[in-house]
């Protein structure tokens, strides 16, 4: 052996990685490759398993036993070839084995994906909330607000040791516009033997969301708001009242009959058909007779009434006007909703709301009764306790101003109480076209004739007539024929009985105006066409449209009338038809000098009329010149003496046929004094300066 013939052995691998050292190296990492190490890390032991078989092998060249033999050649040969011979084979088999390994461990950990799939799955499964744990949680507040939540993915998070937590994003969308509640929670997903499977605690559906709750909505109502007259006086808004009714728990089923006919004949309702709807209610519950005002509990015999068993009065709040049969067709009302309103509403009437009919309330139905509020809530399930989670305020109603004078309106209608016919007073500022005053009589409070009335209003429409002559170039001191009759067309017609027959011949158009001479103007029929008589009626504020917040009844004059329909439009009959609040504005164009656009609701300017041909300050003047002789010098002389401003006008007695049959007579007067218009309508009386003149001086004196 040559002294000193020793290899050397090249080691390759990571520092230190000696022989002694490396024992067992390259297997100790492989049971983290079926724990689903990653791929970068399997490499890294591959290489180091190579490192460490190299190692060992070039140990045995440099063991002890490598010492070199001289042959008899005197050639070195070593002790052993075997172990090179084998070298190749181990690593081959070592390779194999840890590709398998590593190759089964990334096989197990693909297997069922890294959750994002799942993740995903969840939140759709959350926004449908189909499963019966989902349902549980959520099902209430679904039901609530009409829609499922919308559930995303906002945040994946990250797969570690075999958990990911994600983070949802929801949003709920409240009903009646309430906007939307957002949040986010999160949601932990774990692998298991079957796959990624969601983790979910209450807080997953909602922030501090706790064991055994549930979402659900409570609705938050708002205080009522009330309709006020133009000083701020209170016309509308909750009342305290009484329902009257019969408990049936308190009544033997044998009784209950002849309770309910009883009672209903206390309170002066149908007592069959309170009979009927007592029968109709089951045995547990009460049913009203009759709803009553706290301060009105003196004009029934409530005492009495105490006798019967069963009774029971409960008190609660209503809104109403400020009293009964207060500017009915004005204010409307409001009233819970019915099965039918509900029915009929496409979703959009709920159990509970209140429904509005008619007037202001109608108009102003938003701001009157506000907006509900919402409180999202977790009810407990055992206990009922609730918490608020979100909530949304209501937005209480709010003053709906009027343009009415509540002084006015109270001497209106008490002027009309002893009136047994439909009537109505309609007083109206024409300065600003204010409504100040809508009243009606006993007989008219379920239609408010003032406002929705359809009539001929005879001779009042003179007015209009007159105008329509002064364009055709007739002149307040053009003499015209008013003879007793005239004939038109075969028609014959003819003047008030009550006329003076020495005013019968020719006379100024003022005169004709003063004492209403039907026959002049319907002789003056070629003079103005229907289409001349149709623009002056216009021109005064007939046909424009309803105020805002009103049901009103504006007129109409068509200009296609021909032949005898044209004649009797001339004096204020034919197809004719206007409001007592139409007429009102007629008076109120003239006394302003252009065309007055009627308003009730304070806060609001009325719509300007179309008017094709303006008023002109000469048609003015000449208008209320004739209109001040009908006080001066004609059937409205009974107004001459009040004091003030001068006072204009018109009375009108239109003749219609009564339900039996009978000739009757339409009473109208409608005067202005300054700043004050007033109309005054009775459905069947005489004529106007009889019925209706004694009215409209009333109202004036006390304004």
């Amino acid at each position: 052996m040559r002294t000193g013939a020793v290899r050397t052995a090249v080691h390759r691998g990571r520092p230190g990685a000696g022989g002694g050292d490396q024992r067992g190296h390259g297997t100790a990492g492989v049971p983290g490759l079926a724990a689903g190490i990653g791929v970068a890390a399997a490499r890294r032991q591959l290489v180091d398993l190579q490192d460490h078989v190299d190692e060992r092998l070039g140990g045995m060249e440099h063991s002890g036993h490598g010492h070199e033999c001289r042959c008899e050649h005197g050639a070195m040969a070593p002790t052993s070839a075997a172990p090179r011979r084998r070298a190749p084979l181990i690593v081959l088999i070592a390779l194999i084995a840890i590709a398998a390994l590593v190759a089964g461990g990334l096989l197990w950990r693909d297997r069922f994906g890294n959750g994002q799939e799942e993740a995903e799955a969840l939140a759709a499964a959350l926004a449908q909330a189909d499963a019966p744990e989902h349902q549980e949680v959520l099902g209430p507040l679904i039901e609530a607000t009409g829609a499922a939540p919308q559930v995303e993915l906002a945040d994946p998070g990250s797969a570690e040791d075999g958990e990911r937590t994600v983070t949802l994003a929801w949003t709920w969308t409240l009903p009646d516009e309430a906007g939307t509640w957002e949040y986010t929670t999160q949601a932990t997903l774990r692998r298991g033997e079957d796959g990624w499977a969601p983790d979910l605690g209450p807080e997953t559906y909602a922030p501090d969301l706790q064991e055994g709750e549930h979402l659900d909505l409570a609705t938050l109502d708002p205080a009522l708001g009330t309709i006020t007259d133009r000083d701020g006086g209170v016309l509308y808004g909750e009342r305290e009242v009484k329902v009257l009714g019969l408990d049936k728990t308190q009544i033997d089923e044998a009784e209950q009959e002849s309770a309910a006919r009883e009672l209903a004949g206390l309170l002066g309702t149908d007592a069959d058909r309170y009979a009927q709807t007592v029968a109709d209610h089951g045995p547990d519950a009460f049913v009203p007779a009759l709803t009553i005002r706290v301060d009105d509990e003196g004009e029934y015999p409530l005492g009495d009434a105490a006798q019967i068993t069963g009774f029971l009065a409960v008190e609660q709040s209503r809104p109403l006007e400020v009293e009964r049969d207060y500017a009915p067709g004005v204010l409307g009302s409001l009233r819970e909703a019915s099965g039918e309103d509900v029915e009929n509403s496409d979703g959009e009437i709920e159990a509970g709301d209140l429904v509005a009919t008619g007037g202001v309330v109608a108009a102003e139905h938003g701001a009157l009764v506000g907006t509900h509020g919402f409180d999202v809530v977790a009810v407990h399930e055992e206990s009922e306790e609730e918490r608020s989670l979100h909530r949304v305020d209501p937005v209480d109603g709010t003053a709906v101003p009027t343009t009415l004078d509540d002084d006015l309106q109270r001497l209106a209608t008490a002027a009309i109480a002893d009136e047994d016919s439909p009537s109505a007073v309609i007083a109206l500022q024409p300065s600003t076209g204010d409504v100040l005053a809508a009243a009606h009589g006993p007989t008219g409070q379920s239609y408010p004739v003032g406002l929705v009335g359809q009539y001929a209003p005879g001779s009042t429409f003179k007015a209009v007539t007159a105008l329509s002559l002064l364009r055709a170039g007739v002149t307040p001191d053009t003499e015209l024929e008013c003879p007793e009759t005239a004939t038109i067309e075969g028609a014959s017609f003819k003047n008030a009985d009550s006329m003076d027959p020495s005013l019968f011949g020719t006379m100024p158009l003022r005169s004709v105006i003063a004492h209403s001479c039907n026959t002049a103007l319907l002789l003056e029929h070629d003079t103005v066409d229907q289409p001349a008589l149709a623009d002056a009626a216009t021109t005064l504020g007939i046909g424009q449209e309803a105020p805002a917040g009103l049901e009103a009844y504006m007129g109409s004059v068509d200009p296609e009338d021909t032949g005898t329909e044209h004649a009797a439009a001339m004096m204020g009959q034919g197809r004719v038809l206007t409001s007592p609040l139409s007429m009102a504005v007629v008076l109120a164009s003239i006394q302003q000098g252009e065309t007055v656009a009627p308003r009730i609701l304070a806060d609001q300017e009325p719509a300007a009329a179309e008017v094709p041909t303006p008023l002109t300050e000469e048609e003015t003047s000449q208008l209320q010149e004739m209109l001040r002789g009908v006080v001066t010098d004609g059937s409205l002389d009974d107004l001459a003496d009040l004091p003030g401003e001068p006072v204009i006008g018109k009375t009108g007695t239109a003749e219609w046929t009564n339900e039996d049959g009978e000739l009757a007579l339409h009473s109208w007067v409608i005067v202005a004094q300054g700043d004050l218009v007033v109309a005054v309508f009775v459905e069947d009386g005489s004529y106007g300066s009889v019925t209706a003149g004694p009215i409209a001086r009333e109202v004036l004196e006390g304004a």
